[in-house]
């Protein structure tokens, strides 16, 4: 199978959920024996020093990149208003980018093209008017969804409206793109509704994240209640969620629990989140190491409130054997099962109705914690994924 991948960013170093799903996509088609190209952008937002990654993607036949300025630009974002096309994707439009799909297209023979997330999805018309190859769209998120929410979430009224209208113009170019590929890949139940409500045309598998799960094995501990956020916080929905969080729920958790500590780390942390002084919050910034970050605590919290898709940090803490304490946004999408394999809360008087149970029952913290493994195992066990996924195309490209 000749697999030619496209990425709006080198998947590299592993520090957010957005470079680790797509990492494990290709390191799960090149594991499985298939022929791999990647056609990725180099952006000015995840700049990649490339001589970094040759390990990393040391299984790839051909790793091509192509440097691009993605940065938000204020008269550039002004001037989109006057348009009708999204700014959000038009940042990742390059004649440099296109010229070379073009060439490998040429060039070489492929059976798949995979179009990582939704910017890729720009040149889907180029892939059609020069190559026989089925495109498949890998749906990191229902993308308009997290803007729509986004601009439900924000207080500021002129960021509101801006928001809307990026959201509604998001709306129509992903409803165009997924009409016109030959798969979407959904990540969950619940993003499969969401298109299918957007784009009747779409055809769609549901294939959930991957990752090596044996690669996050659990470290046994002392069955205490310690908690944590992890998540790069130049993501809006991780920023939103976080600010909302230590702004209308800790004072009331840490005011019922006032020896309980929350840590959090990620990367672009705003300064501000190192003044909470007095509130048990140790803001740690980016850490060297996520899984050793992750390793000393028990309890994730999640406190999205915009957002679609899965959350991988999720998937993550669960097969590292992490109680997940959840709100229903976050949640979306994982299935897991509310007070069996993680626990939901959306007010502060859940979080503290949940930490409450973790603390005085630690039986439940040791079966959330054992469940959450198993339920990693048996649904996004990397392997298990691609394996299913190129049957499919085998039988597609039949």
């Amino acid at each position: 199978m000749r697999i030619l991948i496209l990425l709006n960013r080198i998947p590299w170093p592993l520090n957010d959920g957005g470079a680790i799903g797509s990492y494990h996509f290709v390191k799960g088609y090149a594991d499985a024996g298939c022929e791999v190209t990647c056609l990725a952008m180099n952006t000015t937002k995840h700049y990649v020093n490339v001589n970094e990654t040759e390990d990393a993607f040391a299984g790839v036949r051909n790793f091509i990149t192509i440097p691009v300025d993605n940065r938000i630009k204020p008269v550039a974002a002004l001037a989109n208003l006057f348009s009708d096309k999204s700014y959000v994707i038009e940042r990742f439009r390059s004649r440099d980018y296109g010229a070379a799909l073009f060439k490998l297209l040429k060039e070489n023979k492929f059976d798949v093209v995979h179009v990582d997330g939704l910017p890729p999805c720009l040149y889907i018309d180029t892939i059609r008017q020069n190559s026989p190859a089925k495109i498949i769209q890998r749906a990191h998120n229902v993308e308009y969804k997290i803007w729509e929410r986004a601009a439900d979430a924000e207080s500021n009224l002129l960021k509101k409206w801006y928001l809307r209208i990026q959201a509604a113009r998001l709306r129509k170019f992903e409803a165009d793109a997924l009409g016109k590929v030959d798969t979407v890949l959904a990540i969950s139940r619940e993003d499969y509704r969401y298109i299918m409500n957007l784009q009747r045309r779409a055809k769609m598998i549901i294939v959930p994240a991957g990752m090596d799960i044996d690669e996050h094995k659990p470290v046994i501990q002392p069955p205490r209640v310690s908690l944590f956020f992890i998540g790069a916080l130049d993501w809006l929905p991780n920023l939103q969620g976080l600010e909302w969080f230590l702004a209308d729920v800790w004072p009331k958790v840490h005011a019922a629990f006032p020896d309980l500590h929350f840590h959090i780390a990620g990367k672009k942390m705003p300064a501000h989140f190192y003044n909470f002084e007095g509130m048990n919050v140790v803001a740690h910034g980016e850490v060297a190491s996520s899984v050793a970050f992750m390793n000393s605590h028990s309890v994730l919290l999640s406190p999205l409130v915009s957002g679609s898709g899965v959350r991988i940090k999720i998937i993550e803490a669960m097969a590292m054997g992490k109680v997940v304490l959840s709100t229903t946004v976050s949640a979306e999408g994982s299935g897991a099962i509310d007070g069996k394999h993680i626990l939901i809360a959306d007010t502060a008087e859940d979080y503290i109705r949940q930490i409450k149970r973790l603390k005085d029952e630690p039986a439940l913290l040791a079966n959330l914690s054992r469940n959450a493994r198993n339920f990693a195992l048996e649904n996004f066990q990397n392997k298990k994924v691609i394996a299913r996924l190129i049957d499919y195309y085998t039988q597609l490209c039949s």
